[in-house]
């Protein structure tokens, strides 16, 4: 039986309640060491073999203090324990550190300490040259600046990671390979907001199912979009002399569901998740608010409520509901006949059942149903159908056949039914715009 030994190097070390340093820097690669976080990532042997050596060192130091820069040495506390202190107490006095015996640094200082630290290290660097890269592809960008100071008399100062000029706009990249702290955030936003500048969160991959408060903090503040780069970022910039960052987003829209209850296909709410590459020209940029975005994401809500409330009208005959969202989108009241009503919703559910390929308000999967609907029963809103199925690209001629390929025929020949095409209903039009925007 093996006894237990007095001494066991291959023993996990452990470090005190409470750090003299909490963050030093390892001289030879630059990296950021939370000491919390690093000590018990070591064996006892490691820790004792490495105390010595921090000792005899005369000159180059090892491990230095992350806050003001001068010489660290390992210690134990007489209750167990492992911790980094000062080389010499008067240096740091001097220098003002945080980390001077007696003191403890506030939650406040401590967060930008390690706000900072996590900005030292290779994957933070190597996002910094992919977001550069992508703006240099971009002429239309000005030369990007990196960690170029921007000072304020009442806020202090700051240093971007990226800083450039789009069509004269100031814009500022921070690239996040860790969490950052929400207070850090909130002043980086406003002191870049108060100067008139966008500030863009910049992140190295898309987080995996436990997501950080930083990305869904930033995710939600900027209606539903992240933003990440990599070298595919950089390939497609260059390629095409436009800016593309790839862009993780969910987007209110609506999709088909069968009741069990009668049989009937309505519309109900859901979030469409994407992930791909999407051109910086693309996005729409508000600084007072600090968005890039291609989508607001209370209007495409709205926009999805709509439709949702058209379904229902047609499998069910609900006209008021819709009749009431009607006036408030044009925002007046005034009364709606209940063929307007039927007949915008039939329209409604013609252009969906076309663009889910499913049929809406209705037991009938077939999609072509719902737009000869439209034709035989709803004139006055078949020319919007045919013209808003064009315009949004979802009717083209080659996809048509049988009676409907006949009548959008019919229509562009100028007749209905052998007459006149019917006057499109008054109204509609704007509607349709906003429902299905370019």
């Amino acid at each position: 039986m093996r006894h237990a030994l007095p001494f066991d190097p291959g023993a996990r070390a452990t470090t005190t309640d409470s750090l003299q340093v909490g963050m030093v820097r390892r001289v030879d690669t630059g990296e950021v060491l939370d000491v919390e976080d690093w000590i018990p990532s070591q064996t006892l042997g490691q820790i004792h073999a490495l105390r010595p050596d921090l000792r005899q060192r005369r000159e180059a130091a090892r491990f230095v203090c992350f806050c003001c820069g001068h010489p660290v040495l390992l210690k134990k506390h007489a209750n167990g324990g492992h911790f980094f202190a000062h080389k010499e107490k008067g240096d740091a006095e001097k220098a003002g550190c945080l980390y001077q015996d007696g003191r403890s640094p506030g939650l406040a200082d401590i967060d930008r300490l390690r706000y900072q630290g996590q900005r030292e290290g290779a994957r933070h660097r190597r996002t910094k040259d992919l977001i550069a890269r992508i703006l240099r592809a971009d002429a239309r960008f000005a030369e990007p600046v990196i960690e170029q100071v921007w000072t304020s008399f009442s806020d202090g100062w700051r240093k971007p990671d990226v800083a450039s000029k789009w069509d004269g706009l100031p814009v500022v990249f921070e690239a996040q390979v860790s969490n950052t702290y929400p207070q850090i955030v909130a002043e980086r936003t406003v002191f870049y907001r108060d100067r008139g500048a966008l500030l863009v969160w910049i992140f190295d991959q898309l987080p995996d199912s436990a997501w950080r408060t930083l990305h869904a903090d930033t995710f939600c503040a900027n209606q539903q979009h992240l933003f990440v780069v990599d070298e595919e970022c950089v390939a497609e910039s260059e390629r095409t002399g436009r800016a593309h960052l790839r862009c993780y987003s969910q987007r209110p829209d609506v999709e088909v569901v069968q009741r069990p209850s009668d049989g009937r296909i309505v519309l109900q709410p859901t979030l469409v998740e994407s992930f791909k590459l999407v051109a910086w020209d693309q996005l729409t940029l508000n600084a007072e608010r600090q968005t890039a975005c291609q989508f607001e994401v209370a209007e495409d809500m709205r926009r999805a409520r709509h439709k949702v409330l058209c379904s229902l009208a047609r499998a069910d005959y609900r006209h008021n509901d819709l009749a009431t969202d009607i006036c408030s989108l044009l925002g007046r009241q005034f009364p709606i006949s209940a063929s307007n009503i039927e007949g915008w919703a039939a329209l409604v559910c013609a252009i969906e059942a076309r663009r889910l390929n499913m049929g809406v308000g209705t037991k009938y999967v077939n999609t072509v149903g719902g737009l000869n609907l439209v034709h035989d029963h709803h004139p006055h809103f078949f020319p919007h159908l045919v013209t808003t199925l064009d315009r949004i690209g979802l009717d083209p001629e080659v996809q048509r056949t049988g009676a409907w390929a006949m009548r959008v025929n019919e229509f562009h020949k100028g007749r209905y039914f052998g007459g006149e095409i019917p006057p499109p209903h008054a109204g509609s039009e704007q509607l349709l715009k906003w429902l299905y925007p370019e």
